[in-house]
C-alpha cells in the first residue's frame, strides 16, 4: 500500500494535521478537491491515496464540530459532498486553535482558563542552603540558623503572598521544562549566592520593612488557580521555632479548621509577633475548605470516600456537615447561575438560526413505572450541546408514566418563548409523545437506537427457531446496516432503498432494481463461505 500523500504542504499548511480525510470516490467531488489542492493545475499522475486534513474545511462542512471541540469525539467527520475551501495559512492557524482547551465532560460549565503565574511559597530558598553565619551578627545561635530573608523576599515575615523572584527553586522539574530553564536557573542561583555572601547584611533593618504594603502581581492570580501542596507539620513548624530578629526560641501556637492552619509566633525576648495563615480567607471561610468541597462536588466523587483517603494519609479534613453547607450556600447557587447564563446565550444563538433539529429524552431515578423524579433533556443535534433540562416529579402529573410528556411540553414551551424555530425533533417511540407532537404539528423522527433495538429483539427470537440458526451470522451486519442507512441517507426514498437492499445482499445479490440505490457500495469480492448466504423463499430468509 503506498504511503499517504499529504497535500497540506502544497497548500502551505503549517498547522498540526488532524482528522485526515481521503479524496472521495465520486468523480465529480474528486475533481473539485483536486482543483482546490493544485489550483486548477492538476498533474496527470495523481496518487490514489491523497489526504486532506480538516483544517482546510469550514465548520459548516463538519458533522461533529461541536462534539469535537467539547472533547466528546477524537475525530472529525465530513458531511456528504463537502469540499475544502480554506487555503490561507493564517486562517488555518485560527481553525486549529478552536480546540485549544479540553472540557470536563462531567459538567456543562466552561473551565476556568487564566494565565499561569509562578507562585511563591512561605519557605525561603536560603533556609534550604547550608548553615552560614553572618559576620554582622554578634549573638550565638543555639540551634539551626534561620536566615532572615532579604528585602526582595519579605514573604517570610507575613502571610501576604508576595511576588516571587525571576526564577524560584524547584524540587522537581518537568522533562520538557528542564532544558529551557537550565540557563536561567544558573543565573538566579549565582545571584542568590552573591546575596548570601554580603557581610553588610543587617537583619534588624530587614524586619522593619516586613509590614510595608506591596503591590504584587501574584495577588492578581485567582485564588482557585494558586498551586497547593501537602506540608508536614514538623517541617512547617521549623520555620516558626526561632525568632528571625534575635534568633532565640519563640512561643508558637496553632489553630486548625478543616484543612486550614493558623500559626501565631511570639518571641518573649524581643516581643516580635507574627501571625501566618496557610490559606486565604474568602469572607469567613478558608479558601482550601471551599475549594476541596467544590472539587468533590463537581467531580461527582463521594465525600465519604475522600474522607477515608484523608484519614488513611493523616490529612485533616472538615466534617460532612461543612461540606453540605458549602454546597448549599456556594457551590449549587454558582452552578445554577452559570447554567442559566450559558443557556440564555445558547437559546439566543438558536433563535437566529433558520431551522433547528433537537433531540429529547427522559431519564428517571429508577427503572419501570415507579420512578419519583424524571429529568428530561433537550439537545441541539447540530452542535451536540444540551439546551434545556426539566425536572418533573411524578405527583405533579398523576404518575411516572406521564412525566416524559410533561418534560417535553415544558422544553418546547421554552423554545417557543425564545423564538426558536424547530425543523424536527428526534425522540423515542413513546405513544404519548407521538400523539402530543402530532397535535402540536411538530415533525417527529425516531431515534435509530430504538429502531435497532426493536428489530434486534425480533431477530433474536427468530434465530431460536429450528432451521433459522444461519440468520445469527447476519445479526451484527443487519444492526450495522440500520445505523449506516440512517447516517448516510438524505431523503426518504433513498433511506427505504438502502434499508431494503439488505434482502438482496444476504442472497449474494449486490445489484438492485431501485434507482435510488442501484448497487451496493462495497467492493466486489468472491466469498469463500458459500453456506452463509440465504436463499429466497426459505427459512430463515422467509422469516425476515
Amino acid at each position: 500500500m503506498p504511503p499517504r500523500e499529504h497535500p497540506c504542504a502544497i497548500l502551505g499548511c503549517k498547522a498540526q494535521h488532524k482528522s485526515l480525510h481521503r479524496l472521495p470516490a465520486n468523480e465529480q467531488q474528486r475533481l473539485k478537491w483536486l482543483s482546490f489542492i493544485f489550483e486548477d493545475k492538476v498533474p496527470e499522475n495523481v496518487p490514489k491515496l491523497l489526504y486532506v486534513c480538516a483544517n482546510h474545511f469550514s465548520v459548516d462542512c463538519l458533522e461533529n464540530a461541536g462534539q469535537y471541540n467539547s472533547g466528546f469525539a477524537s475525530k472529525l467527520f465530513l458531511k456528504t459532498g463537502s469540499v475544502p475551501t480554506i487555503r490561507d495559512p493564517v486562517s488555518l492557524q485560527a481553525t486549529t486553535s478552536t480546540k485549544s482547551n479540553k472540557v470536563d465532560v462531567a459538567c456543562q460549565t466552561e473551565p476556568f482558563h487564566t494565565s499561569l503565574h509562578s507562585v511563591g511559597t512561605q519557605l525561603s530558598f536560603r533556609t534550604l542552603q547550608a548553615k552560614r553565619r553572618s559576620t554582622s551578627v554578634q549573638t550565638t545561635i543555639s540551634s539551626f540558623e534561620l536566615t532572615v530573608p532579604s528585602a526582595s523576599s519579605t514573604a517570610f515575615m507575613t502571610s501576604t503572598p508576595l511576588k516571587p523572584s525571576l526564577k524560584r527553586p524547584r524540587l522537581e522539574l518537568e522533562e520538557e521544562e528542564e532544558e529551557e530553564e537550565e540557563a536561567e536557573e544558573t543565573l538566579t542561583e549565582s545571584k542568590i549566592i552573591a546575596q548570601d555572601s554580603d557581610v553588610t547584611f543587617d537583619p534588624a533593618e530587614e524586619c522593619t520593612s516586613a509590614t510595608e504594603p506591596t503591590d504584587l502581581s501574584i495577588q492578581e492570580c485567582p485564588v482557585h488557580n494558586i498551586a497547593k501542596f501537602i506540608v508536614y507539620e514538623t517541617c512547617l513548624m521549623e520555620l516558626f521555632s526561632d525568632c528571625p530578629v534575635c534568633q532565640r526560641r519563640c512561643d508558637v501556637k496553632s489553630q486548625r479548621l478543616g484543612t486550614f492552619l493558623s500559626v501565631q509566633q511570639v518571641c518573649p525576648h524581643c516581643e516580635f509577633v507574627r501571625k501566618w495563615n496557610s490559606q486565604p480567607i474568602i469572607g469567613s471561610t478558608p479558601a482550601g475548605n471551599l475549594h476541596l468541597s467544590a472539587a468533590v462536588y463537581l467531580s461527582g466523587a463521594s465525600f465519604f470516600v475522600v474522607e477515608k483517603v484523608f484519614a488513611a494519609m493523616k490529612l485533616h479534613i472538615f466534617k460532612y456537615n461543612s461540606f453540605r453547607r458549602h454546597a448549599r450556600l456556594c457551590i449549587e447557587p454558582a452552578i445554577v447561575h452559570k447554567w442559566r447564563n450559558w443557556q440564555s446565550e445558547m437559546l439566543e444563538q438558536l433563535s437566529r438560526r433558520e431551522n433547528v433539529i433537537v433531540g429529547g429524552d427522559m431519564r428517571a431515578d429508577s427503572p419501570g413505572h415507579s420512578a419519583k423524579y424524571g429529568s428530561y433533556t433537550m439537545m441541539d443535534l447540530a452542535t451536540n450541546t444540551v439546551v434545556d433540562l426539566q425536572l418533573v416529579q411524578s405527583n405533579e402529573v398523576g404518575g411516572s408514566y406521564h412525566m416524559e410528556k410533561e418534560g417535553l411540553k415544558r422544553s418546547l414551551d421554552l423554545l417557543d418563548a425564545r423564538g426558536v424555530r424547530l425543523e424536527c425533533i428526534i425522540t423515542d417511540r413513546h405513544p404519548q409523545i407521538q400523539k402530543y407532537l402530532r397535535d402540536r404539528n411538530v415533525t417527529q423522527f425516531y431515534d435509530v437506537w430504538h429502531i435497532e433495538k426493536g428489530i434486534s429483539k425480533k431477530l433474536d427470537k427468530i434465530c431460536q427457531i429450528k432451521g433459522c440458526e444461519k440468520l445469527r451470522k447476519w445479526l451484527r451486519s443487519i444492526k450495522n446496516h440500520i445505523y449506516w442507512t440512517a447516517a448516510s441517507s438524505t431523503t426518504g426514498p433513498e433511506r427505504v432503498a438502502k434499508w431494503t437492499s439488505i434482502l438482496n445482499h444476504v442472497q449474494d445479490k449486490h445489484v438492485h432494481e431501485d434507482p435510488n440505490f442501484p448497487a451496493c457500495l462495497h467492493p466486489q469480492r468472491i466469498s469463500r463461505d458459500k453456506n452463509k448466504w440465504l436463499s429466497a423463499g426459505k427459512f430463515p430468509f422467509f422469516s425476515i
